[in-house]
């Protein structure tokens, strides 16, 4: 299995980050890497919530919430649908602590199994879990702006823009 943590510090109340993190199908105002994010269940939030993550350039997954700690984080179950790496097992939880009254941590932890055994192992190696990360990196920074400077992150150009202005 492949694990990994990243994180950042926002500047915004843990109350904030939580009022845009547990709203599922608004990923894409700051995810640069979707364009198109939905709900795919009558619920909203807690465990089964699930929406739908139309990512850029290409491609599609489903994510589902499989456990749920109001105000703190969240596991979701990610399951690819169209042009996406061979991976299963794959989930992200992400979890909100408190710095202090203004600033909130946030951690997103990945796990992942890849299929394609060997060959899977070495793409893993040679390229998916760079990407992974990478992706992840971009997730967060997108939140961090998002959250502190309240603007919309439709993609990586945009985002860059913002972190350097």
């Amino acid at each position: 299995m492949t694990m990994f943590t990243k994180s950042r510090d926002i500047a915004v109340p843990i109350g904030d980050a939580w009022k845009t993190l547990s709203n599922l199908g608004d990923i894409y105002r700051f995810h640069p890497g979707v364009s198109k994010s939905y709900y795919t269940s009558g619920k909203k939030q807690g465990v089964g919530a699930a929406r739908i993550c139309e990512l850029q350039p290409a491609g599609k997954i489903k994510e589902t919430a499989t456990s749920w700690e109001e105000g703190r984080g969240f596991t979701l179950q990610i399951d690819p649908i169209e042009k996406a790496p061979p991976v299963k097992n794959f989930t992200g939880q992400f979890r909100l602590s408190p710095l202090d009254a203004g600033r909130t941590r946030v951690d997103l932890v990945i796990r992942y199994d890849m299929k394609l055994g060997l060959v899977g192992n070495l793409l893993n190696v040679l390229v998916i879990r760079s990407k992974m990360e990478e992706g992840i990196e971009v997730l967060l920074d997108g939140m961090k702006v998002h959250l502190e400077q309240g603007v919309d992150v439709p993609n990586v150009k945009s985002l860059k823009k913002l972190v350097a202005a």
